[in-house]
Protein backbone atom coordinates (compact mmCIF):
# COMPACT_ATOMS: atom_id res chain seq x y z
CA UNK A 1 0.00 0.00 0.00
CA UNK A 2 1.00 3.17 -1.09
CA UNK A 3 0.12 6.76 1.68
CA UNK A 4 2.20 8.86 -1.01
CA UNK A 5 -0.89 10.92 -2.94
CA UNK A 6 0.31 13.25 -5.84
CA UNK A 7 -1.41 16.59 -4.42
CA UNK A 8 -0.61 18.68 -6.88
CA UNK A 9 -4.23 19.71 -7.28
CA UNK A 10 -3.26 21.80 -3.74
CA UNK A 11 -1.57 24.10 -5.78
CA UNK A 12 -4.50 24.46 -8.63
CA UNK A 13 -6.90 25.05 -6.26
CA UNK A 14 -5.28 27.43 -4.30
CA UNK A 15 -4.04 29.47 -7.51
CA UNK A 16 -7.77 29.60 -8.28
CA UNK A 17 -8.61 30.99 -4.70
CA UNK A 18 -5.59 33.50 -4.92
CA UNK A 19 -8.18 36.42 -4.92
CA UNK A 20 -10.29 35.13 -2.53
CA UNK A 21 -7.57 35.97 0.37
CA UNK A 22 -8.49 39.69 0.30
CA UNK A 23 -10.88 39.03 2.55
CA UNK A 24 -8.89 37.10 5.11
CA UNK A 25 -8.05 39.98 7.70
CA UNK A 26 -7.80 37.33 10.60
CA UNK A 27 -7.69 33.43 9.15
CA UNK A 28 -8.67 30.63 11.80
CA UNK A 29 -6.39 29.01 13.80
CA UNK A 30 -5.91 24.82 12.47
CA UNK A 31 -6.99 22.46 14.90
CA UNK A 32 -4.29 21.13 17.25
CA UNK A 33 -5.90 18.11 19.15
CA UNK A 34 -5.72 15.10 17.21
CA UNK A 35 -8.17 12.71 19.08
CA UNK A 36 -11.19 14.25 18.18
CA UNK A 37 -13.16 14.47 14.98
CA UNK A 38 -11.92 11.92 12.54
CA UNK A 39 -9.03 11.03 15.33
CA UNK A 40 -11.38 10.19 17.83
CA UNK A 41 -12.38 6.88 15.70
CA UNK A 42 -8.65 5.57 15.04
CA UNK A 43 -8.40 2.70 16.84
CA UNK A 44 -5.48 2.50 19.32
CA UNK A 45 -2.67 0.29 18.15
CA UNK A 46 -2.51 -3.25 19.06
CA UNK A 47 0.63 -4.42 20.58
CA UNK A 48 -0.04 -8.29 20.78
CA UNK A 49 2.21 -10.75 18.73
CA UNK A 50 0.05 -12.60 16.83
CA UNK A 51 -3.28 -10.67 14.95
CA UNK A 52 -5.86 -12.71 16.00
CA UNK A 53 -5.36 -12.40 19.74
CA UNK A 54 -7.29 -8.63 19.48
CA UNK A 55 -9.26 -8.04 16.29
CA UNK A 56 -7.68 -4.82 15.46
CA UNK A 57 -7.83 -5.36 11.75
CA UNK A 58 -11.50 -5.48 11.94
CA UNK A 59 -11.76 -2.87 14.19
CA UNK A 60 -9.29 -0.72 11.95
CA UNK A 61 -11.00 -1.72 8.75
CA UNK A 62 -14.60 -0.19 10.49
CA UNK A 63 -12.67 2.80 11.71
CA UNK A 64 -12.00 3.52 8.03
CA UNK A 65 -14.90 2.56 6.80
CA UNK A 66 -16.88 5.27 9.04
CA UNK A 67 -14.37 7.81 8.72
CA UNK A 68 -14.70 7.30 4.90
CA UNK A 69 -18.34 7.91 5.23
CA UNK A 70 -18.44 10.86 7.26
CA UNK A 71 -15.77 12.59 4.46
CA UNK A 72 -18.07 11.57 2.18
CA UNK A 73 -20.94 13.45 4.00
CA UNK A 74 -18.94 16.37 4.94
CA UNK A 75 -17.76 16.68 1.24
CA UNK A 76 -21.62 17.12 0.39
CA UNK A 77 -21.96 19.85 2.98
CA UNK A 78 -18.82 21.78 1.56
CA UNK A 79 -19.94 20.93 -2.22
CA UNK A 80 -23.96 22.51 -1.51
CA UNK A 81 -21.89 25.92 -0.38
CA UNK A 82 -19.37 25.97 -3.51
CA UNK A 83 -22.38 25.64 -5.24
CA UNK A 84 -24.04 28.95 -3.56
CA UNK A 85 -20.61 30.91 -4.24
CA UNK A 86 -20.44 29.27 -8.10
CA UNK A 87 -23.75 30.33 -8.20
CA UNK A 88 -22.92 34.15 -6.88
CA UNK A 89 -20.34 34.25 -8.84
CA UNK A 90 -21.89 33.39 -12.67
CA UNK A 91 -24.69 35.52 -11.93
CA UNK A 92 -23.62 38.65 -11.62
CA UNK A 93 -19.92 39.14 -12.25
CA UNK A 94 -19.88 42.64 -11.78
CA UNK A 95 -21.45 42.87 -8.54
CA UNK A 96 -18.79 40.33 -7.68
CA UNK A 97 -16.12 42.59 -8.26
CA UNK A 98 -17.95 45.39 -6.84
CA UNK A 99 -18.44 43.72 -3.66
CA UNK A 100 -14.42 42.78 -3.71
CA UNK A 101 -13.61 46.77 -4.30
CA UNK A 102 -16.17 47.65 -1.79
CA UNK A 103 -14.39 45.14 1.06
CA UNK A 104 -10.96 46.73 0.38
CA UNK A 105 -11.93 50.07 0.50
CA UNK A 106 -13.80 49.70 4.03
CA UNK A 107 -10.48 48.54 5.49
CA UNK A 108 -7.98 50.42 3.81
CA UNK A 109 -5.59 49.65 6.78
CA UNK A 110 -4.98 46.06 6.35
CA UNK A 111 -4.75 46.24 2.33
CA UNK A 112 -1.08 45.85 2.32
CA UNK A 113 -0.96 43.11 4.61
CA UNK A 114 -3.91 41.45 2.73
CA UNK A 115 -2.06 41.78 -0.67
CA UNK A 116 0.96 40.03 0.67
CA UNK A 117 -1.00 37.56 2.22
CA UNK A 118 -2.20 36.73 -1.39
CA UNK A 119 1.14 36.64 -2.82
CA UNK A 120 2.26 34.48 -0.09
CA UNK A 121 -0.16 31.96 -0.71
CA UNK A 122 0.71 31.57 -4.38
CA UNK A 123 4.27 31.45 -3.79
CA UNK A 124 3.56 28.55 -1.18
CA UNK A 125 1.50 26.71 -3.95
CA UNK A 126 4.45 27.01 -6.41
CA UNK A 127 7.47 26.25 -4.14
CA UNK A 128 6.13 24.82 -0.35
CA UNK A 129 3.85 21.86 -2.18
CA UNK A 130 6.38 19.63 -3.57
CA UNK A 131 8.41 19.86 -0.27
CA UNK A 132 5.70 18.48 1.50
CA UNK A 133 5.23 15.95 -1.16
CA UNK A 134 9.02 14.88 -0.70
CA UNK A 135 8.36 14.52 2.52
CA UNK A 136 5.51 12.40 2.27
CA UNK A 137 7.30 10.19 -0.02
CA UNK A 138 10.32 9.56 2.12
CA UNK A 139 7.78 8.76 5.01
CA UNK A 140 6.54 6.56 2.64
CA UNK A 141 10.39 4.81 1.91
CA UNK A 142 10.88 4.97 5.97
CA UNK A 143 8.04 2.71 6.27
CA UNK A 144 9.05 0.19 3.60
CA UNK A 145 13.21 0.43 5.57
CA UNK A 146 10.89 -0.53 8.96
CA UNK A 147 9.46 -3.92 7.28
CA UNK A 148 12.81 -4.54 5.77
CA UNK A 149 14.36 -4.15 8.97
CA UNK A 150 11.77 -6.42 10.88
CA UNK A 151 12.11 -9.20 7.94
CA UNK A 152 16.03 -9.19 8.66
CA UNK A 153 15.97 -9.06 12.76
CA UNK A 154 12.80 -12.14 12.44
CA UNK A 155 14.94 -13.86 9.94
CA UNK A 156 17.85 -13.85 12.58
CA UNK A 157 15.69 -14.83 15.49
CA UNK A 158 14.22 -18.01 13.54
CA UNK A 159 18.20 -18.47 12.29
CA UNK A 160 18.38 -21.53 14.53
CA UNK A 161 15.06 -23.39 14.86
CA UNK A 162 15.45 -23.14 10.37
CA UNK A 163 18.80 -24.92 10.85
CA UNK A 164 17.39 -27.52 12.79
CA UNK A 165 14.72 -28.12 10.08
CA UNK A 166 17.50 -28.23 7.46
CA UNK A 167 19.43 -31.14 9.33
CA UNK A 168 16.05 -32.83 10.35
CA UNK A 169 15.56 -33.10 6.05
CA UNK A 170 19.11 -34.26 5.96
CA UNK A 171 18.90 -36.71 8.52
CA UNK A 172 15.94 -38.38 7.15
CA UNK A 173 17.46 -38.30 3.62
CA UNK A 174 14.81 -35.93 2.06
CA UNK A 175 15.55 -33.01 -0.14
CA UNK A 176 16.23 -30.34 1.64
CA UNK A 177 13.64 -27.56 1.62
CA UNK A 178 15.06 -24.50 3.36
CA UNK A 179 11.19 -23.21 3.48
CA UNK A 180 9.69 -24.58 6.61
CA UNK A 181 7.07 -26.88 6.06
CA UNK A 182 3.60 -25.21 8.12
CA UNK A 183 2.12 -29.15 7.83
CA UNK A 184 3.63 -32.27 8.38
CA UNK A 185 3.38 -35.22 5.53
CA UNK A 186 1.63 -38.12 6.79
CA UNK A 187 4.22 -40.63 5.30
CA UNK A 188 7.04 -39.10 8.27
CA UNK A 189 7.72 -41.64 10.44
CA UNK A 190 6.96 -40.47 14.02
CA UNK A 191 10.33 -39.44 15.05
CA UNK A 192 10.09 -36.69 12.37
CA UNK A 193 6.68 -35.95 13.11
CA UNK A 194 7.85 -35.41 17.04
CA UNK A 195 11.09 -33.14 15.79
CA UNK A 196 8.95 -31.43 13.31
CA UNK A 197 6.99 -30.71 16.58
CA UNK A 198 9.71 -29.12 18.48
CA UNK A 199 11.04 -27.02 15.58
CA UNK A 200 7.34 -25.39 15.68
CA UNK A 201 7.72 -24.44 18.96
CA UNK A 202 11.03 -23.73 18.65
CA UNK A 203 10.25 -20.95 15.71
CA UNK A 204 6.95 -19.96 18.15
CA UNK A 205 9.19 -19.23 20.92
CA UNK A 206 12.14 -17.07 18.69
CA UNK A 207 8.93 -15.25 17.02
CA UNK A 208 7.67 -13.83 20.48
CA UNK A 209 11.18 -13.42 21.74
CA UNK A 210 11.29 -10.48 18.72
CA UNK A 211 8.16 -9.46 19.12
CA UNK A 212 8.67 -7.17 21.92
CA UNK A 213 11.12 -5.38 19.93
CA UNK A 214 8.57 -4.55 16.77
CA UNK A 215 5.35 -4.56 18.17
CA UNK A 216 5.09 -3.88 21.76
CA UNK A 217 4.18 -0.27 22.99
CA UNK A 218 7.64 0.94 22.35
CA UNK A 219 8.50 -1.02 19.48
CA UNK A 220 9.98 0.00 16.15
CA UNK A 221 6.41 -0.37 14.06
CA UNK A 222 4.84 2.32 17.12
CA UNK A 223 7.79 4.59 16.64
CA UNK A 224 7.30 5.29 13.31
CA UNK A 225 3.52 5.18 13.35
CA UNK A 226 4.33 8.09 16.13
CA UNK A 227 6.50 9.78 13.60
CA UNK A 228 3.90 9.26 10.90
CA UNK A 229 0.99 10.63 12.71
CA UNK A 230 3.24 13.76 14.24
CA UNK A 231 3.81 14.37 10.01
CA UNK A 232 0.19 14.17 9.47
CA UNK A 233 -1.45 16.16 12.13
CA UNK A 234 1.48 19.15 12.79
CA UNK A 235 2.31 19.62 8.73
CA UNK A 236 0.27 17.93 6.42
CA UNK A 237 -3.45 19.05 7.99
CA UNK A 238 -2.23 22.39 8.76
CA UNK A 239 -0.63 23.20 5.50
CA UNK A 240 -3.35 22.27 3.72
CA UNK A 241 -5.85 24.03 5.71
CA UNK A 242 -4.16 27.16 5.21
CA UNK A 243 -3.46 26.80 1.69
CA UNK A 244 -6.88 26.11 0.55
CA UNK A 245 -9.50 26.17 3.33
CA UNK A 246 -8.93 29.80 4.55
CA UNK A 247 -8.92 31.39 1.34
CA UNK A 248 -12.27 29.62 0.62
CA UNK A 249 -13.78 31.01 3.77
CA UNK A 250 -12.30 34.32 2.82
CA UNK A 251 -14.14 33.95 -0.56
CA UNK A 252 -17.22 33.11 1.30
CA UNK A 253 -17.42 36.10 3.72
CA UNK A 254 -16.39 38.55 1.15
CA UNK A 255 -19.25 37.57 -1.25
CA UNK A 256 -21.31 37.05 1.67
CA UNK A 257 -21.83 33.33 1.51
CA UNK A 258 -23.58 31.49 4.37
CA UNK A 259 -20.77 28.89 5.19
CA UNK A 260 -22.41 27.49 8.45
CA UNK A 261 -21.60 23.63 8.33
CA UNK A 262 -18.27 24.33 6.11
CA UNK A 263 -15.26 22.35 7.74
CA UNK A 264 -12.29 20.93 5.65
CA UNK A 265 -12.10 17.91 5.06
CA UNK A 266 -7.75 17.43 4.78
CA UNK A 267 -7.74 15.61 8.46
CA UNK A 268 -10.36 12.93 7.40
CA UNK A 269 -8.14 12.30 4.35
CA UNK A 270 -5.12 12.16 7.00
CA UNK A 271 -6.49 10.00 9.45
CA UNK A 272 -7.74 7.41 6.38
CA UNK A 273 -4.14 7.55 5.19
CA UNK A 274 -2.90 6.82 8.69
CA UNK A 275 -5.56 3.52 9.03
CA UNK A 276 -4.57 2.22 6.11
CA UNK A 277 -0.70 2.80 6.71
CA UNK A 278 -1.47 1.06 9.89
CA UNK A 279 -3.06 -1.72 8.57
CA UNK A 280 -0.19 -2.11 6.14
CA UNK A 281 2.46 -2.13 8.98
CA UNK A 282 0.42 -4.48 11.33
CA UNK A 283 -0.26 -7.06 8.61
CA UNK A 284 3.19 -8.27 8.91
CA UNK A 285 1.97 -10.08 12.16
CA UNK A 286 1.67 -13.95 12.48
CA UNK A 287 -2.06 -14.66 12.59
CA UNK A 288 -1.30 -17.44 15.23
CA UNK A 289 1.23 -19.63 16.72
CA UNK A 290 2.36 -22.27 14.35
CA UNK A 291 2.42 -25.02 16.76
CA UNK A 292 -1.69 -25.60 17.21
CA UNK A 293 -3.40 -29.24 17.86
CA UNK A 294 -5.34 -28.53 14.89
CA UNK A 295 -1.83 -28.24 12.99
CA UNK A 296 -1.01 -31.79 14.14
CA UNK A 297 1.47 -29.87 16.84
CA UNK A 298 0.81 -30.66 20.69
Amino acid sequence: MSVFQFRAPLAVAACACLFASFAVAQTPKPAAAAATGPWAKVPALPTACYSGQDGWSERNDTAVAAVREDMDAQQETNRAIDEQLTHAMSEDPMAMAQAMQQAMLDDPANAQQIIEKMTQTGQQAQTELPAQMEKEKQLEEESKAVVKQYEAALGKALGPANARWVALQKRMGWEVDPHFALTPDPSWPPEAWQEWAAIQKDRDAAYVANCATWWSATGGFQGYMKRYKAFLVQERVPYEKKLLDEPKLGQYKLLSVPSAGYRSTTDYDAAIDYMKMASSLYGERMAEPLCRKEAACE
